[in-house]
Formats: C-alpha cells, sequence, structure tokens
C-alpha cells in the first residue's frame, strides 16, 4: 500500500511541481509524512523534480549574501524595493540597512538624509510648503524622504510653523485640475469645451467662475470668437431641428387627444401637456442624436408631474435607453421613441400595462 501511495504521490509531483503538502493530502487524501519520514524534500527528490524553492530555508548567511549581491547591482535600492526583488526582510540578516550598504562596501545613498539633524529636517519640510503649499503630504513625505509625523505634532503645526493657509483636500484637486486645463489650453489654442472637459475629466464651468473663457484668459491664450459664429449657425441648426421634431410628435399626438404646448409650471416650461378621457400626462421631447436620456431629465420631468398634480409622464426620443420606465413615488414615467406613441393613449386608458410593466423599476432621489 505504501508502494501505490508513493507511486501516486510522485506522480501528482511530476504534474504539479509546485504542489504543498495541503494540496497533497487535498488532492490524494494522502498524509504525506507516513509515506516519506524525510518529508516533502524526499518527496520531491524521488519524484525527480526540482523543488520549489520555498521548500529549502535559507541560512542567514546565504540571505545575507542574497542581499549584498543585490545592492551591488542595484545601488541606490531602498529597504522595500529590496525585499520585493529578494524576497528577503533586511532584518532578518542584517541590523539596519546601512549596515547592508556597508558589507557591500557601497555608500549609503541617503547617507546625507541619515546624518542631517531633526531640526535641519524641519527647515526642509517648512521650506517645502513654503515654496508649493499645494503639496500633499504623501508627495512631501517623498519629496524630503522622511515622515513630517516624526517633528510635528500635527500636519496643522506644520502650516502653522510655514505660515502657509492649509488647504482642503478639494481645494487641492480643484487646483491641479485649473491647471491642468490652462495646459491643455496652452497646447491646444482652439480646443472646444467638450475637449476639454472629455481630455481632462473635468467641467470648466465649475473651475473657472468665468468658465471657458476664464480658462483662456488664465492660459494666457486668445480666445477663438471666431469659432463661436460657426457653432451659432450649429446651434441655429439645432434649434430648427429640434422644433421641426417637436413639431411632428405634437401633431402625431393630437391624433390621439389634446395637446396642449410649452405649458408653464412652478419650476420651468412642460413641452406638452397631453389630455385624453379626462386624464392628463406630461410629455418632455428630447432631441438627442449623440447623447442619451440621463437621470436629470427624468427628474426634471418628475418635478413637472408634481407641479401639474399628474402621475404619469413620458419622455420622447430618437433613441430609448435599456432603463426606459422608473417608479418615484407614486409618479410612473416611461421613456419611449417616436414610433411608440401610440402607447401613450393604451397607457392613459388602461390596456397596455401589462405589456409596459416596471420590472425592477429603481427608485431615484425625489428633487425639490
Amino acid at each position: 500500500m505504501s508502494n501505490q501511495e508513493k507511486e501516486r504521490i510522485k506522480e501528482f509531483l511530476r504534474k504539479n511541481p509546485n504542489a504543498t503538502y495541503r494540496d497533497i493530502k487535498k488532492k490524494l487524501n494522502v498524509h504525506l509524512e507516513r509515506v516519506y519520514k524525510d518529508g516533502m524534500g524526499e518527496a520531491f527528490k524521488e519524484a525527480g523534480v526540482e523543488p520549489p524553492r520555498t521548500l529549502k530555508r535559507k541560512t542567514k548567511e546565504e540571505r545575507r549574501k542574497i542581499i549584498i549581491d543585490y545592492i551591488k547591482k542595484n545601488p541606490l535600492a531602498g529597504w522595500h524595493n529590496i525585499k520585493k526583488d529578494t524576497k528577503i526582510n533586511i532584518a532578518s540578516a542584517f541590523k539596519s540597512i546601512k549596515e547592508a550598504y556597508n558589507e557591500a562596501e557601497i555608500k549609503y545613498p541617503r547617507e546625507e538624509s541619515y546624518r542631517e539633524s531633526a531640526d535641519k529636517k524641519k527647515e526642509k519640510l517648512i521650506k517645502i510648503l513654503k515654496e508649493n503649499p499645494r503639496i500633499t503630504v504623501i508627495e512631501l513625505m517623498k519629496d524630503i524622504r522622511t515622515n513630517p509625523y516624526r517633528f510635528f505634532k500635527s500636519i496643522n503645526e506644520l502650516y502653522e510653523k510655514a505660515g502657509v493657509k492649509k488647504l482642503a483636500g478639494n481645494d487641492k484637486r480643484k487646483i491641479r485640475k485649473r491647471q491642468m486645463v490652462i495646459n491643455f489650453i496652452k497646447e491646444n489654442p482652439f480646443a472646444t469645451q467638450r475637449e476639454i472637459n472629455k481630455s481632462c475629466k473635468t467641467h470648466v464651468q465649475e473651475l473657472f467662475k468665468k468658465g471657458i473663457f476664464d480658462a483662456y484668459e488664465q492660459a494666457g491664450v486668445k480666445f477663438p470668437y471666431e469659432r463661436l459664429k460657426e457653432y451659432g449657425i450649429g446651434l441655429k441648426e439645432i434649434r430648427q431641428r429640434a422644433k421641426t421634431f417637436e413639431d411632428n410628435i405634437a401633431i402625431k399626438l393630437s391624433g390621439f387627444g389634446k395637446v396642449n404646448r410649452l405649458v408653464k409650471t412652478k419650476r420651468g416650461f412642460a413641452d406638452i401637456i397631453f389630455e385624453r378621457k379626462n386624464k392628463k400626462a406630461v410629455i418632455e421631447i428630447k432631441d438627442y442624436e449623440l447623447k442619451d436620456i440621463s437621470v436629470s431629465q427624468v427628474e426634471q420631468l418628475n418635478k413637472y408631474l408634481e407641479d401639474c398634480n399628474c402621475n404619469l409622464g413620458f419622455l420622447i426620443c430618437y433613441k430609448k435607453p435599456k432603463k426606459d420606465s422608473f417608479l418615484i413615488g407614486k409618479n410612473k414615467i416611461f421613456i419611449l421613441e417616436e414610433d411608440e406613441l401610440s402607447k401613450i393613449a393604451g397607457l392613459i386608458d388602461g390596456t397596455v400595462v401589462q405589456q409596459l410593466r416596471i420590472i425592477g423599476s429603481r427608485k431615484i432621489r425625489e428633487t425639490d
């Protein structure tokens, strides 16, 4: 029986050269120490398989030699890199990293900072912060290769000593984003707001008081006003196309009931208030060709429903998204395409509720 188990173990190790004791016990249901008295090493040897390096424990001298050889090849390596690349903790072979460098006969690269007094390091931290008030604590630590908390009770104390007003993390991010936008404009003087927002992953209107004009001004680049003329022509064409789309929808809807256009509510103008059989629905028409209906448009329609004391609303667009129905409190909102207008009459009458059940409708935040 023992020989059979040995053969099974050897075959398993040949197919799985990185197998562990636990793997053998789990896969073969065998206690290896009952078959091989000298353990895994003997099993690998009989199987003719090179054991994984983790199987053999290195002596202290072997660990020291590996670290010394590594330092000679990488004279600027720090503690983290040595441990990561050699898989050996320096503390298991040397009293300090400086001792390891001495043994390798390499000058310790951080010798100067190592010898610096606490006062000297504090001066450096204060100087760097004065020169760059937007620097983060992590950047500060990387720059000076030391931890500010070793010399100051808190970061607030460091800012006080430097005479610099502490910026909140959000303010620092905004400043960095502004600089990113400014640099982008300098490199791309004809960039549109959409191009800037997309490339810098931000919203120019939220970063600069005067928006895109302020961004160009701070970048020292003349704003390409000639592009506004072209943009104005484009806007005029878009407005005309949107009006045509709205007119077509309104005409088609008039075949199903009464259509009241541009009805004023407490919080804006609803495109259409549709009435049929003493019931009504609020309808918004979106002439979007390049972007999808967003949650903000659904929320806006919900406001109109609340203002009009109505609980059924529709968003009409060219191409509806995957999520095309919403339930917000008692209000039901459907997103439909132009060729689905007949469903509006059916929903108001209650004849197509089963076809358009709100399956898994998500609750979205109600707005004031």
